[in-house]
């Protein structure tokens, strides 16, 4: 299914990101609180649009069912 293949992407990159997110958080070089609570904003934008990603694809399974 080429929706899936979509998805499976679309996650992976969100995945990607989030380890760059995490492994500069860290390296210990966050230079405020300010940045620390953006980045950790990041990580949970990033998990939440993984978390709709799932959601999408099971309704999509259940669709094509």
């Amino acid at each position: 299914m080429a929706h899936n293949s979509a998805l499976d992407y679309l996650n992976s990159k969100l995945e990607e990101e989030r380890g760059n997110v995490t492994s500069f958080l860290s390296q210990g070089t966050v230079k405020s609180f300010e940045e620390y609570h953006r980045l950790c904003g990041i990580i949970q934008g990033l998990d939440a649009a993984k978390n709709l990603i799932s959601d999408l694809a099971k309704r999509m399974e259940t669709d094509d069912e």
